[in-house]
């Protein structure tokens, strides 16, 4: 496989609520506060800080991931050999490690992924040959890959947002055609696809993420570079709409949004140079907060999920071509 964009893939492939007024999250990233829990044994929460997880495994980068309950499924990715098809299941609980799941059916890298009624969906992105538009449906409780209604186009460096039984697939890269508008709703009830309204930018690997009934997607890569574009869909209407850019314009980071808040830390403005910049995107004020901690080591291409009010990030790599530079096992956990 060619060296590629670090996005484009191209050629081929709790106590306390932050969303309450996001003053908490406006501290200076030294200042952190601590609350005990109503359990007085209990530790207490320290906020606005960075610690870190059991590494994983294997280590690797663009991999596919999803919460289901407090395990955390990590699928995919590659490492700096080849394109893998490994699961393995971190325990939030007891911050441990499970290799015990199912491999892929197709591994794959630099693709979309969603959880809806407790099955991880692995969408698109890129095989060792050529960019994908097969999609796989995992169930824990089987342990067993299924494969899904492939996606309309073969598309890399999307990112998924799941809202109810349905999954928006958004932006990307297709080979020849450059970074895409396209957005596509997938509906798990039916295995169906229906091709919606598109974003005003096209681009790819921006974070997103679901903030009450809106699709947020912040940041990205265009053509011509990244990009602070930061639009919202809405559902209802379908219909995108401009809202506040991204103070760090930037690409391939790790992002959730939970409580109203969507944080996006990390990922790269360009090659080679991984950030660890985190900020905050809050849309009843659609507004950012900059100043948070930042993350102890910078990665692009990480994966990502959220358990219990905290950001989990997997993994990623400092330099963002496949197999190329450093990649990483670590697993940082952000507790707003």
């Amino acid at each position: 496989m060619g060296q590629r964009n670090i996005l484009s893939t191209r050629n081929i492939l709790t106590s306390v609520v932050l969303a309450l007024t996001l003053t908490a999250a406006a501290m200076p990233a030294s200042a952190q506060t601590s609350t005990k829990s109503d359990d007085s044994s209990a530790p207490a929460v320290v906020h606005n800080r960075w610690t870190t997880g059991a590494p994983m495994p294997t280590a690797r980068e663009w991999p596919f991931t999803g919460a289901i309950g407090k395990k955390i499924y990590v699928a995919g990715g590659s490492n700096d050999t080849e394109v893998l098809p490994v699961t393995e299941i971190y325990d939030t609980t007891t911050n441990t490690w499970s290799t015990g799941g199912a491999p892929m059916l197709t591994p794959r890298i630099a693709g979309a992924s969603a959880v809806v009624n407790n099955v991880l969906y692995a969408i698109g992105g890129a095989t060792s040959s050529s960019e994908s538009n097969v999609v796989e449906a995992y169930d824990p409780k089987t342990n067993a890959w299924s494969t899904m209604q492939p996606m309309p186009i073969a598309n890399d460096n999307i990112v998924a947002v799941a809202d109810k039984d349905v999954i928006y697939v958004i932006g990307g890269y297709v080979n020849g055609q450059g970074r895409q508008s396209v957005v596509y709703a997938y509906n798990t009830s039916n295995d169906t696809w229906t091709q919606i309204a598109s974003m005003n930018v096209a681009k790819s690997y921006p974070a997103a993420g679901l903030l009450g009934t809106t699709i947020v997607a912040a940041g990205g890569l265009e053509n011509g570079g990244v990009t602070n574009d930061n639009e919202g869909y809405s559902v209802t209407k379908n219909k995108w709409r401009d809202l506040a850019p991204v103070p760090t314009g930037r690409q391939a980071g790790c992002y959730e949004a939970f409580k109203g808040i969507l944080y996006y830390a990390g990922g790269a403005i360009v090659n080679g140079d991984p950030l660890s910049v985190l900020e905050a995107y809050a849309l009843k004020t659609n507004s950012w907060t900059t100043g948070l901690a930042s993350m102890p080591d910078g990665t692009i291409n990480p994966g990502s999920a959220s358990v219990a009010g905290r950001l989990y990030c997997f993994g990623g790599s400092n330099n963002g071509y496949p197999f190329q530079g450093s990649i990483y096992n670590y697993v940082q956990i952000y507790q707003p």
